[in-house]
């Protein structure tokens, strides 16, 4: 595995790739990476997945919805299974393992001296470093991140900002002596977490301690917010100093990561300072929450009308019930070539399974044109002109892109459990 730099534009913000040594594919950046839970694709089977996308993902593999399967993973490797991406049905597919759950909030202020909580299916467990390599041994991802302390957030305490960096660099002191010992995990790219919540020293000290570990070869910023719906509250404001701070300290040419459901217009200015890779948890989090992801980014179209529907359309709203028209037009997702606003809100009203489904369709469709488009306009120079475009449908307002959480949400165990009435 490797990452090429093969743009940078005049403006900012850079194109590279993800290539594999074994098959030579490469995965273009600023790149979406897929989450999955439990090694799938949230509400979508393989075949129907294959209908959003024939190109090869890159899936974003949590601990958190996965570590109940590492028995099994052993017995696969024992019939001759060994790649991760084969045993859960994405066969080829690149692999890239965390620790937490991005679509979902991390309760906070349960840490120990020498471990990290898990917040898994199962309940609570505690993550030494030896424990967590051991799993990472036993999954063989095709990238990982160190185990690390990322609980702070803009509220943090500058002692617990400390606390975390001084963890994180334990356990990556362990996990860097591991890579390097361990023949399971020689070809594998290891990233290195960057913490120190909204402190620029503290995010300087961790940067600093990294690069004594020549075994990182890339890094993922952690220690922002408590992932799910938190991620989508992060302002430009206190994001973008920070994150151009750090950025200014890492090595050029390594691949960066900033996990979690940033909205667009977040997105946007982070791979403006440079950063390569995010998550779908965006699409995901928007899916369960009943919206339907409806931005222009192609500044050929009429945002006008785009401005006065908003970012998203509600599901939930009343007004769509007689609305027999797409999602959005011209859109070419399946859900929104066979099926009306009004047919999925008449889901929505009859807690039909069949409603997040075509919602996580149409989101991660328009969630990949989207990042597509941001490759383009990067090649052309123009990514600023797609900034302000994003900005004009929100009238500037970044709080249009935050989704809010409905009281009626869908449970967490995904197919087969439907809606349920319950406060999120």
């Amino acid at each position: 595995m490797k990452f090429v730099v093969e743009h940078i534009s005049k403006n900012s913000g850079r194109l590279g790739y993800l290539v594999h040594n074994e098959s030579g594919k490469r995965y273009k950046t600023p790149l979406l990476l897929q989450v999955t839970k439990g090694g799938s694709i949230p509400y979508l089977s393989r075949d129907v997945f294959d209908r959003v996308t024939q190109d090869e993902q890159v899936l974003l593999l949590s601990l958190a919805t996965m570590d109940h399967m590492s028995e099994a993973l052993m017995e696969s490797k024992a019939a001759g299974i060994n790649r991760l991406s084969t045993y859960i049905g994405f066969k080829d597919y690149l692999t890239f393992l965390t620790i937490r759950d991005p679509c979902e909030i991390t309760p906070s202020r349960l840490n120990d001296k020498n471990m990290v909580p898990l917040f898994t299916r199962r309940g609570k467990i505690a993550l030494t470093a030896q424990k967590y390599m051991d799993l990472v041994e036993i999954f063989k991802p095709d990238i990982y991140q160190s185990l690390n302390d990322a609980d702070t957030n803009w509220q943090s305490a500058k002692k617990r900002v400390q606390k975390s960096v001084e963890r994180t660099q334990q356990f990556m002191n362990y996990c860097c002596e591991r890579q390097q010992q361990s023949p399971i995990l020689k070809d594998a790219f290891l990233f290195a977490p960057v913490v120190g919540g909204y402190n620029a020293q503290a995010r300087s000290q961790s940067i600093r301690h990294i690069k004594t570990k020549s075994q990182c070869s890339g890094y993922i910023f952690e220690g922002f917010h408590n992932y799910g719906l938190t991620a989508c509250e992060v302002s430009c404001d206190q994001l973008i100093p920070i994150v151009e701070h750090c950025i200014k300290e890492l090595d050029f040419e390594k691949p960066r990561m900033l996990p979690g459901a940033y909205t667009p217009l977040v997105m946007l200015e982070l791979i403006n300072l440079g950063v390569d890779m995010f998550d779908s948890s965006y699409a995901y989090c928007a899916a369960i929450n009943f919206k339907a992801l409806v931005f222009t980014y192609n500044k050929q179209k009429q945002v006008s009308e785009a401005r006065a529907e908003g970012p998203f359309i509600d599901i939930t709203d009343e007004c769509l019930k007689e609305e027999f028209v797409p999602l959005l037009e011209d859109c070419s997702c399946l859900a929104c070539q066979q099926h009306t606003r009004a047919y999925i809100h008449h889901l929505y009203k009859t807690s039909e399974l069949l409603g997040p489904i075509l919602l996580m369709i149409h989101n991660l469709h328009h969630m990949m044109d989207f990042f597509a488009t941001i490759r383009s306009t990067l090649l052309t120079n123009n990514l600023n002109g797609l900034i302000q475009l994003i900005k004009y449908q929100s009238g500037d307002k970044q709080v249009d892109y935050c989704i809010t959480a409905n009281t009626k949400v869908i449970k967490k165990e995904g197919l087969g459990k439907g809606f349920v009435n319950t406060k999120s």
